[in-house]
């Protein structure tokens, strides 16, 4: 516990500053390095961490794509960057598809799979991190990300722990509960609010919509508890305990990021279609 705590103080101290002068190249690059660092780590969980064929353009991928979101300003900007994001997702795909082939059986399509399918997951919520953040209004949407995985993890340890009696999925997750679920939606949803309510006394913040706060405050907590199991699930698959040891007490990046990965993207898309800010 000790190490746990003292490696959480010093990794609040590296994200404090880097989230501050998120404004600057210095964010996107710390996103790249953690994008470097899951890809890695995925690398090694599916057996190709020494396969160069495999993971010279994977990490090239993943270090690309953060950068590459830094210099949007507009939603213009943000959706032809989307196009080439999905542009190179699919040519890596069928990289990937030819790779199989032309090693004849020697390397499994399945594998292949596994790999692309999280690789996909992974980059494209570093890449989302980013973009989020450059598009307008972005610094509050990023403050929105936090706030769906952190206070929906708090409060769901906290409810669950108080009066957690039903299991949510035992096989997946021993320790999570039905009750903690919940608890740490209805919170979430409740930030979501108060922050709302914070911004209207902000001279030059947007003008947020409550109901759109609210229900982005449920559907973004839900995912993010989905994102957290799904690592789980994964990981319990593999007979692994973390997928990296970079951070003493906490695992590897892909177990810190768990719950951040899946909301990323599910809120750009949805700031693309209906903002929650005017």
């Amino acid at each position: 516990m000790k190490t746990r705590i003292i490696t959480g103080l010093v990794l609040a101290a590296i994200a404090i500053p880097v989230l501050i002068l998120s404004d600057y190249i210095v964010y996107p690059i710390a996103l790249s390095i953690f994008a470097l660092i899951a890809v890695w780590e995925l690398l090694g969980l599916t057996g190709f961490r020494k396969n160069v064929a495999v993971f010279l353009p994977s990490y090239l991928i993943a270090a690309f794509f953060p950068i590459h979101c830094y210099s949007v300003k507009s939603l213009d900007e943000a959706m032809g960057v989307i196009v080439t994001i999905a542009t190179l997702f699919l040519a890596f795909m069928l990289y990937l598809i030819g790779y199989c082939v032309v090693k004849r059986g020697k390397i499994k399509l399945g594998d292949v799979c596994l790999y692309y399918v999280f690789f996909l997951y992974v980059t494209m919520a570093f890449a989302s991190l980013s973009l989020l953040r450059y598009i307008p209004n972005g610094v509050y949407y990023y403050i929105l990300i936090l706030l769906a995985s952190w206070i929906c993890d708090i409060f769901a340890y906290f409810v669950g722990f108080a009066i957690g009696k039903t299991k949510l999925i035992p096989e997946v997750s021993p320790k999570k509960t039905v009750e903690g679920a919940i608890g740490g939606v209805f919170f979430a949803a409740i930030a979501f609010l108060i922050f709302g309510i914070v911004l209207t006394f902000i001279e030059g913040a947007p003008r947020p919509n409550f109901l759109v706060l609210a229900v982005l405050g449920i559907v973004l907590s839900v995912i993010s508890q989905f994102g957290d199991l799904s690592a789980s699930l994964l990981k319990r698959e593999k007979g692994i305990k973390d997928f990296g040891t970079i951070f003493p007490g906490h695992g590897g990046v892909l177990d810190r990021f768990d719950s951040l990965l899946p909301v990323a993207p599910v809120l750009l898309a949805i700031c693309m279609i209906y903002p929650p800010f005017s």
